[in-house]
Order: structure tokens, then sequence, then C-alpha cells
């Protein structure tokens, strides 16, 4: 491996830009104290983003952009000078936990690129997906991306001879909280250059498979099998690659009701790499539409084992999407209220609504549970915890009323009147357990306001 240039091994950042003043600023904050240089080379912007890429001290240049992001990257590798290369994109951020990790790496003499972990979340909570990127590589001859789009210079490592580490270094992607035309855009951009680079080159394997992923969110099911097929019968693809091919294979027979071939393609996947969520959760829903609930549940713990094992580590194939250990629970409390095993089903509930108190549908699954089997004093004691929401507050009064309770039901009837202060049902059944504790003036007051209501 050829030495560093210096003792210390210094770092340049390289980035591509367009039109990025709304992100750019964070991003080179939150990467200034890692780096030696930073490297800019814009492609047309007509905004502040070469002004505040000078506020940080960049180099930057310019190059006409043709459709061709390898290119335009490329261009950045020429003018850094750094013994490494840290890649990163105007929508990214680099945690201040993940610095520790970088400058680890950066010591490292026996590795040629490092792949990193890309946290993409959505602007819908709990969604989104992780990925690995090779992010940070030596700045050495030869090193160099290849691809008119998702580019990548694992290609040129291979040729060289080059090792691979994989990091715990984490970049969070804001990508995907773009306005839903922004991504329309996006996606029909990359649909044509995608389109155009399969054509240039239809013996990259790779390529077939990001342009199938592209016809994938269009629901170009056929094309997309077909270009997953292809990418397979070429191989040179990674194991991870090869994983997720198997996985879109299986969504792909599920969706068109090829439900034993996608099982076939899911357990595939499985059989390359175990520790994963992807296809055990697509198999629990392929499971689904045979009535396997045996089975359905089998993939749900295995999922779970795979979650409750740390995710520090990053994702073992090309893409998974964020998982929800909750709703994990949930359905497996679910699927064991479909076998009649109630035991088991509180206490998947129980581990639901520990991990996600505020979610409607745990709470109202847990309590379901509860109450059938008679255990109404855990149900009082989940209510009364639970985000007080007139649905709770209601069951809550239930509950007391039924344990005779009265001075509780009477406290939680007003509170869910100030939710609704006109509410005459409410009105009327505070005024019934006014008279019950012999509060008989404030039955009357209750009785008249829900009159006048």
């Amino acid at each position: 491996m050829q030495p560093f240039k210096s003792q210390k091994p210094t770092v340049s950042l390289t980035m591509i830009v367009k039109d990025e003043e709304v992100y750019l600023h964070d991003c080179l904050a939150s990467v200034r104290d890692i780096v030696d240089e930073i490297v800019i080379v814009d492609t047309g912007s007509t905004d502040k983003t070469v002004e505040i890429a000078q506020r940080f001290g960049a180099r930057i240049f310019h190059c006409a952009w043709h459709d061709d992001f390898a290119a335009a990257r490329n261009e950045c590798l020429k003018h850094a000078t750094g013994d490494w290369i840290f890649q990163i994109d105007a929508d990214e951020r680099l945690p201040q936990e993940s610095k520790t990790e970088i400058r680890k790496w950066l010591r490292n003499r026996s590795v040629t690129c490092v792949s990193v972990i890309i946290d993409s979340p959505k602007a819908e909570q709990k969604k989104g997906h992780i990925s690995r990127a090779h992010r940070l590589f030596r700045n050495l001859p030869g090193v160099k991306y290849t691809g008119r789009i998702h580019e990548q210079i694992s290609p040129s490592v291979v040729a060289l001879g080059g090792r691979e580490g994989q990091s715990a270094i984490h970049l969070v992607h804001l990508g995907y909280n773009k306005s839903e035309a922004e991504m329309r855009a996006k996606s029909e951009r990359n649909y044509r250059l995608l389109k155009k680079q399969v054509e240039e080159e239809p013996e990259n394997a790779y390529a077939r498979f990001t342009f199938a992923q592209n016809l994938i969110l269009n629901r170009k099911d056929e094309a997309a099998q077909a270009h997953l097929r292809r990418a397979l019968e070429l191989g040179g693809l990674p194991k991870d690659i090869i994983c997720s091919i198997h996985n879109n294979l299986a969504e792909l027979h599920m969706r068109k009701g090829a439900y034993e071939q996608a099982v076939s393609s899911a357990e595939r996947a499985l059989a390359i790499t175990k520790s994963q969520t992807t296809a055990y959760l697509l198999l629990h829903e392929i499971y689904g539409y045979l009535k396997d609930i045996p089975n359905q549940i089998r993939c749900l713990e295995s999922a779970i084992a795979v979650v409750e094992k740390s995710h520090r580590h990053g994702p073992t194939v090309s893409l998974e999407a964020y998982v929800d250990p909750a709703m994990l629970y949930l359905n497996l409390g679910r699927r064991y209220t479909d076998t009649e095993d109630s035991e088991a089903a509180r206490n998947n509930y129980r581990k639901a609504f520990q991990i996600s108190p505020d979610s409607p549908a745990v709470l109202t699954a847990f309590i379901d549970a509860l109450i059938q089997a008679g255990d109404s004093d855990e149900a009082c004691t989940v209510l009364a915890t639970a985000p007080r929401t007139p649905a709770n507050l209601e069951k809550l009064a239930w509950f007391y009323i039924r344990r005779q309770e009265f001075g509780r039901a009477v406290s939680t009837y007003e509170a869910l009147l100030e939710h609704a202060p006109q509410n005459t049902d409410i009105l009327k059944r505070l005024a019934a357990l006014h008279q019950k504790l012999g509060h008989s003036h404030r039955a009357i007051d209750c009785l008249a306001k829900a009159r006048a209501s």
C-alpha cells in the first residue's frame, strides 16, 4: 500500500453541487473540523451555493454538467491533495459521534476504501432506510468513480487489488424529505440516466440492479424482474447486492401472487445472510397470503432477534427499511391472538407498549388483551399512564366505574369534559356519578348544563 504523504494522514472533503443553498451550510459545518481541505465542483449553481462554500474556505472549481455523476466526482479527485478522500453530499450530515470513528480509520494503512452507513429518514415518523456506501477511501492513482449515476469507486479498488473496511461511521441523508414534486423530478432524472447507462453498458450487472430499483418504485414490475435476473446472470456482484436482488424478486413475485416463488427467493436471500430483517418481513407478508400463521410467527420472531442485536454496524444487505420494534411486537401479538395463545399475545402487546406507549394501535390491542384475560388492574394501570386522549380517558373512566371507583371516574370524566365542554353524554354520566356519591347539587348542575347544550 502506498504510504501516506505525511506523518499525520490528511483528508480532502469532495463534493459536487448545484443550487444547494438550503442544505450546504449545515453539511459543511458538520464536517469542517474533521477534514484538511474542502474541494467543491459546482455544476452551474444560480443561488448562494458558491458564496456559502467560500465562507468555509472551500476550493471551488466549475465544470459543465454532462449527465454523468462519475465524471463530475472525478473532477473533484483531480484537485484533491489529501491522503484520504471523504465524499459527502450537501443533503447529508456527519454526526459528532462518527468523528472518532473516522479518525480511527484514517490511521489504518491496510485498507483502500471504507464503507459507511447512510441513514435516510423520511418525513413520516419511523420511515426510511439504511444502506452502505464507500465514502472514505485512499487518494491513490487509479482510484476513480465509474457509472453515469449511482457511481462507485469499488470497481477501481477491486481492479487495484485493494481491501475494503466496514465502518460504524454514519451519515444522515436528508434527501428524502423533499416535496413530492422534487422527488418525482429526481426519480424521472434517475430513470433517464439509469436507462442510458444500461444501454451504454449492457453487461454491467450493477447498472441493471440499480435500474431495477427505479423500475420497482415506478411499478414497472416485468421490466424490473428481467433486469434483476440479467444482473444475476452477469455475476460479479458483492453478496449484499445479490441478497437484495433476491429480496427484490421475492417482492415482485408476491405482487403478482406467485407466493411459492416469492418464498423461494426470500429464502435464497436468507441463505446469504440471516442478519437482516427485509427477507423475514417479506416472508411474514407472503405467509399471510398463504394463511400460514406458524411461519408468520417464526419470521417475526427472527426479525425481532435481528433487531435486538445492535444495528450499530449497519445492514448486511445493500438496502434495509427502517424497522419499528413496537410494530414487530404488535404484529407478533396479533399472530398469537390468531392462534388463541392469549398469554403470548399479551406478553408481546406489553413489549410493544413499553416501546411505543403513544401508539393508539398498540394501546388498543394491549388493553383488549388485558380485558379478555380479566386483568382490569393492569388495564387500569396502563390507561392511567397512557396519553390522556379522549379515547383513552373514556376507556379509563369505564374501568373505574366497573371497579366502583366512582371518585376516580368523576375526575376522569371531568378531564374528558375539557376536550368537549358541551358533550351532553359526558355531562349526564357525571350527573349520575355525582348522584351515586351523594353530591346532589353537582348532579343537578351537570344536568342543567346538559339541557343547555
